[in-house]
């Protein structure tokens, strides 16, 4: 590990060594209870918060394996809110005098309509959203669960601003945050990176692998965020947080089938004993390849089969000491056919990705929390091509491999009655090795990163909180950086609020735009790396209300995000003899090393492009029942190249959803939604090109029926109105984008806990 590491872990250890446990707690007092549900029994895992109300300072504690939770707090007024998927949030208010109330019981009555989260953690702190100074949108585990969909890629689809596309194989899903590419936006499991290849990937990270299953609920932070999360939060985060058991014992089974000959199957088993707890998962998906164009050879998108596990095993030793480990992974196979430039052309991919970590929280006092993780990622992938016609396969060896090493430890701090304060220190190691794909073949290469961070939380006034961010990035290529972040609160009245964001974002070239060597062994096309490049930079602005109350929701918020020194692949020409071919590589600076071929078309990474995506994003919520609940959103994009003012590709100007869901307690009970979601005209490819994808509209519909207990059944169309693309009817078709039509699947699950 570098100085620089050593350094930062060593400044951790002096602020915990520094922390006097007896003078953090002077002129406190203790606040006990448990959270339980309406039957009585304990909720383990509920998130409980307390809100000084003289000060507005939030702090959090999540219930232990008998539902308690203790809180040191200041004398004076205070609110204890306890808060839990499934069910609708207790609030009580405290007046603390000379000792806290003795047995406090926070009771959570079961949501019908759970749709709202509470809880989420934006800023890496567990706080609840309506006083977070980040404004974080969220897909709760309700409407995971009720969607029916698989995939994360199926679920982001229908969010406004964030635009989901599958690549030309239909393949890998890019996932775009307010106009930002894949490239720019970072992804993360239970707040730890996941590995896929994005650097050699054109920056994609396939969120077709990633299933919903084993999913609590999805956390997206839009805008340049690299000062809370690292170096490819420049456009956003997308945070996946995984389930947590909730009972003694748990289990579920879920079994669905339909178009396609898609068949789902996943299982899984939880329980909380004593001062362990665990949940593990496993998972089967399949579907056939299909093809939009039956007369023509290949598929649009490949069969595939995946296999998914998930494992998380927890050990509290104390009150003040936990430890756990996690571990998932999936294997996957892809098979499809396309017409090369040599001929018909079969294609096999298998893929794997494993992540591991381990987790201590301890709690230093009442009011100081320390946590020190380590992980490791792994993915790899190989792939055979056979070319119909000549015999053999091609390029059979072909593979790919990532190693992710990371250690990271952060410590908060309650300091005084009114800030709540974080830092850390994270060191990172990411490698890439490949036929094919990096100079020096298997050899590969590798990158190194140390970053220290600290974020201040500060209650100026009960109404008003502001959050004070930066870090400092120590990169072995590209040496140091420095980012800040700033976020508001204001709190107009109980229900209205207002919040502001002010951040810079810090991006440096990831291993696939400075070393990558591809040459397409079936077109005529090579992508070259690009050791002089460097690193992008954003800026985000965003400003924004948010009205809620029980019956009414109303959000909207504006926002611009500046990029600059954006890398992208650049054509720079067609050499056809060694003197061309060294004529492009000394105007731009290319190693000998990275071997080009002469006839192939040829793609240099570079930094060619300032860029700005700007707009407004709103959201409205109305309840009209405790069983009858209207929402659409809309997002507004304009994002535009700085230089030329054409817009960028591949960008829908206009975005929404409309959603209607409702349950019933008629006929045994039963739940159903519709769901749409509308995009506009885009530009295809190129900057002003004339190529433009059609408008259109998705609508998706859902029903589930209980037939047992323990037992529910479920049917869902997804694409019911059977929108396509339009160029397939045409005399010689064609589609820009890949949407099979209507799919209907039919799904049964079953459930049991035992208290």
């Amino acid at each position: 590990m570098s100085t620089t590491a050593r350094f930062a872990i060593g400044i951790i250890f002096l602020i915990l060594s520094a922390t006097d446990p007896l003078a953090a707690q002077d002129g406190r007092v203790p606040v006990e209870g448990t959270v339980i549900d309406s039957s009585g029994r304990v909720l383990i895992g509920a998130d409980v918060f307390l809100r000084d109300l003289d000060s507005g300072l939030e702090i959090h504690q999540v219930t232990d394996n008998e539902g308690r939770f203790q809180f040191l707090a200041e004398r004076g007024t205070c609110q204890v809110t306890a808060a839990m998927s499934g069910f609708d949030s207790a609030t009580q208010d405290l007046n603390l005098e000379e000792s806290g109330p003795a047995g406090l019981r926070l009771q959570l009555a079961p949501a019908p309509l759970d749709t709202q989260v509470v809880v989420v953690s934006g800023s890496r702190e567990q706080e609840l959203i309506e006083n977070s100074t980040t404004k974080v949108d969220v897909i709760p585990q309700r409407l995971l669960h009720d969607s029916g969909y698989e995939t994360v890629r199926d679920v982001l689809s229908e969010e406004p601003g964030i635009v989901t596309r599958s690549g030309a194989s239909g393949s890998r899903s890019e996932t775009q945050i307010q106009g930002i590419d894949s490239r720019q936006s970072l992804i993360l499991i239970d707040g730890l990176p996941v590995v896929g290849a994005k650097g050699i990937k054109r920056g994609i990270l396939n969120m077709d692998r990633q299933s919903v299953g084993r999913l609590e609920r999805i956390e997206i932070v839009k805008g340049a965020s690299s000062a809370v999360y690292g170096s490819d939060a420049i456009g956003g985060v997308i945070n996946m947080i995984t389930r947590e058991p909730r009972y003694p014992l748990e289990a579920s089974v879920t079994t669905s089938g339909g178009s396609l000959n898609r068949f789902d199957m996943r299982a899984d088993v939880g329980f909380v004993k004593d001062k362990w707890s665990g949940f593990f998962e496993a998972e089967r998906h399949k579907q056939n390849p299909f093809n939009l164009i039956p007369s023509r050879f290949g598929t649009t998108a490949p069969g595939f089969h995946r296999y998914d596990y998930l494992g998380k095993l927890g050990y509290e030793f104390s009150d003040r000491f936990k430890l756990r480990a996690t571990a998932h992974a999936f294997v996957n196979q892809d098979k499809g056919a396309y017409y090369s430039s040599s001929g018909p052309t079969d294609s096999i991919t298998d893929d794997t990705a494993q992540h591991y970590a381990i987790s201590a929280d301890v709690g230093v006092t009442p009011l100081t929390q320390w946590n020190l993780r380590g992980f490791y990622g792994k993915y790899d992938e190989s792939s055979v091509l056979d070319i119909l016609p000549q015999p053999g396969p091609v390029n059979s060896v072909a593979n790919l491999n990532q190693r992710l090493y990371r250690l990271d430890s952060s410590i908060s701090h309650v300091l005084g009655a009114h800030q709540l304060l974080q830092g850390g220190v994270e060191w990172t190691q990411d490698e890439y090795r490949g036929f094919n794909r990096v100079v020096g073949d298997n050899a590969g290469q590798g990158i190194e990163m140390v970053d220290f961070w600290i974020n201040d939380r500060v209650s100026l006034h009960d109404r008003f909180v502001l959050t004070l961010g930066s870090r400092f990035n120590r990169h072995n290529l590209y040496g140091s950086h420095f980012v800040p972040r700033t976020s508001a609160l204001f709190r107009v009245t109980r229900n209205f609020r207002l919040r502001g964001t002010l951040g810079r974002g810090f991006r440096a070239p990831d291993l696939g735009q400075l070393y990558f060597r591809f040459q397409n062994p079936t077109h005529h096309y090579q992508v070259i790396g690009n050791t002089h490049l460097e690193p992008e930079r954003s800026t985000t602005y965003q400003a924004g209300f948010d009205y809620g109350a029980d019956t009414f929701r109303f959000a909207a918020n504006f926002f611009r995000n500046d990029i600059q020194e954006l890398i992208q692949a650049e054509y720079i020409g067609f050499p056809t003899n060694p003197g061309e071919m060294q004529g492009l590589l000394r105007t731009y600076g290319i190693a000998t090393e990275f071997s080009p071929a002469l006839f192939r078309a040829f793609y240099l990474y570079r930094n060619v492009d300032n860029v700005y995506t700007s707009g407004v994003e709103s959201k409205i919520e109305l309840k009209l029942t405790r069983n009858l609940l209207i929402s659409t959103g809309y997002t507004y994009l304009d994002a535009r190249d700085k230089a030329t003012d054409a817009y960028l590709s591949g960008r829908h100007r206009h975005h929404g959803n409309f959603r209607i869901f409702y349950s019933s307690t008629r006929f045994g009970g039963w739940r159903t939604n519709l769901r749409g979601t509308y995009f506009s005209k885009w530009p295809v490819a190129g900057r002003g090109g004339s190529l433009i994808g059609d408008a259109h509209q998705i609508w998706d519909w859902y029903v589930a029926k209980p037939i047992a207990r323990g037992v529910e059944m479920y049917f869902v169309v997804d694409n019911l109105l059977d929108s396509r693309d339009p160029g397939l009817d045409a005399n010689s078709p064609s589609f820009l984008r890949a949407d099979p039509g209507r799919l209907v699947r039919v799904g049964l699950r079953w459930s049991f806990n035992r208290e």
